[in-house]
């Protein structure tokens, strides 16, 4: 059972992506899953103060969302940092622009002087209001060294581990809070080693004057939303972008903070960059599941709003999860047609043929305005072989918006392909429906697989009914040893619905309804 419509959040935005529940013979649900996410659902939540939390859920985040991140910040409490209530409340600005959250960011602090203390765990504080109260309450733990690097090495190697709330799919992000001043910089490049093993990106906040900055241990750049010192800056990503600058003619991508002040004591609005930050994915925020099959084996999903409403499906399967990249889809549905939202994946399912073979099967009902539907074979690469495509022949029916393949003889091997056009134009004017009707030919020609064998005969008078909504294969109703059909017109008799039921034939469908 799919939704659809189920949606996730991404920062301040909600994206409709989908998701699918596995019910078993009860109906009850054994597994769920959300394809867009590209991770496992059902991890389970942290409690507060980073132990388990029972039976719930956390959401799958979405794999082009900026804002899936564990984020550590590492911070200065030696003596030299002063004032402290300055750096409380530097820190708690920054911690209430971040969208913290299940499915999103979360934050955990550590300390260091000469020593250093985890102020707490990443996923113990699950909102800005928790996180920013709690950096209101830290206490400066002060010592007369400063040892940066040991600091540095302790957080990439503690404080993202999943003993310490870090989850191995989140995008890591350390930020070093700091004057500056290290007494162990010759450890440095060790523990930045630790840090790239563990994909680990890192900026650092200049806490003093620029003069002490230019000994830190981290390349900071002086990029201010002040006149005179960098006129000119954009905003880039993963972070907020009320605070997230490049100062201009730089390469070097920077941080910059809200904050107005800029006195020697108070944290400047410098951080830099040291790696760069993930791509989008194309196919991440689309609704998958408008159209879901499975077979023994697999599962196929459709995404109708992929590659810009084109379309796309997803396979999961022993095989894994396999996408279609758009270069693969785009000679079935070529650009110069101007073909902006064909649907893909709207319907999607599967046939049998002799000798085992699988072909997939997706329609694509708004490709031309008259629907198209392709019979195609995909490898674990994500290479697309259209085995036949067939198309509509009425502008607006929605030809290829449901599908339903039928082994008629029950041996294993698809004889009859329905394929619906819900919204035809009958007598009258009326939406009607029409259901067509293909055959497996038995020809040897490959562009041949299913032959047009006529379509379904529903009430003949003219009225709006949607003959063809929705169809399913129904085991065999009248013993005579064939499997048979049901057909769905959810507008006929004045919206009340009706329900038609086609007997099978040795090879097909008997084309006039039974009940």
């Amino acid at each position: 059972a799919c939704a659809p419509l189920w949606s996730q959040t991404c920062g301040t935005s909600v994206f409709s992506t989908g998701a699918c529940t596995r019910l078993d013979g009860a109906l009850r649900a054994v597994g769920t899953m959300a394809p867009t996410a590209q991770r496992e659902w059902g991890r389970r939540g942290r409690g507060a103060r980073g132990g388990r939390a029972g039976p719930s859920r956390v959401p799958c985040p979405l794999p082009g969302c900026s804002t899936y991140m564990d984020i550590v910040i590492v911070l200065d409490g030696s003596n030299s940092i002063y004032p402290w209530v300055e750096v409380q409340n530097f820190l708690s600005n920054i911690l209430s622009r971040f969208f913290i959250g299940p499915g999103q960011i979360q934050v955990g602090v550590l300390q260091y002087g000469e020593h250093a203390v985890h102020e707490w765990e990443l996923g113990r504080y699950r909102s800005a209001q928790e996180v920013v109260e709690a950096a209101r309450n830290i206490s400066r733990q002060e010592g007369r060294e400063t040892r940066t690097a040991m600091a540095v090495r302790t957080a990439c190697t503690e404080a993202f581990s999943a003993a310490r709330g870090g989850r191995a799919d989140a995008t890591r992000l350390l930020i070093v809070v700091t004057d500056g001043e290290s007494h162990d910089g010759e450890e440095l490049p060790g523990a930045l080693a630790e840090c790239d093993r563990r994909n680990v990106t890192r900026y650092a906040i200049a806490v003093s004057s620029a003069a002490r900055a230019s000994v830190s241990p981290f390349p900071f750049v002086l990029c201010q939303r002040k006149a005179g010192v960098c006129p000119q800056c954009d905003a880039v990503s993963p972070v907020p972008r009320c605070w997230a600058t490049t100062c201009a003619g730089s390469r070097t991508p920077r941080i910059s903070s809200a904050r107005s002040s800029s006195s020697p004591a108070t944290p400047t609005r410098n951080i830099s960059s040291t790696s760069r930050t993930r791509p989008r994915s194309t196919t991440s925020w689309t609704p998958w599941g408008t159209g879901s099959s499975a077979w023994k084996d697999g599962l196929l999903f459709g995404a109708v709003g992929a590659y810009d409403w084109e379309g796309a499906v997803l396979e999961q399967s022993g095989r894994g999860r396999i996408v279609p990249p758009r270069s693969q889809l785009r000679p079935h549905f070529p650009p110069r047609l101007k073909n902006h939202a064909a649907y893909l994946g709207y319907a999607v399912s599967s046939l049998r043929l002799p000798g085992g073979q699988r072909l997939l099967v997706a329609g694509a009902p708004r490709f031309q305005h008259k629907g198209k539907v392709i019979l195609f074979q995909m490898a674990s690469t994500g290479t697309v072989t259209v085995a036949q495509a067939l198309t509509g022949e009425q502008i607006g029916s929605y030809f290829g918006s449901e599908v339903c393949p039928l082994d008629v003889d029950g041996d294993g091997v698809t004889d009859v392909l329905l394929v619906a056009a819900p919204m035809y134009l009958g007598a009258q004017s009326r939406e009607t429906g029409r259901v067509y009707l293909y055959r497996r030919s038995g020809s040897p020609c490959p562009q041949r697989l299913l032959s047009p064998a006529g379509t379904l005969h529903p009430e003949p008078r003219p009225q709006d009914s949607r003959f063809g909504f929705a169809m399913a294969a129904l085991p065999d109703l009248n013993h005579d040893g064939l499997g048979d059909a049901a057909v769905g017109a959810p507008l006929e008799g004045g919206h009340r619905g009706a329900l038609y039921v086609f007997h099978g034939a040795p090879g097909t469908l008997l084309p006039q309804y039974k009940q």
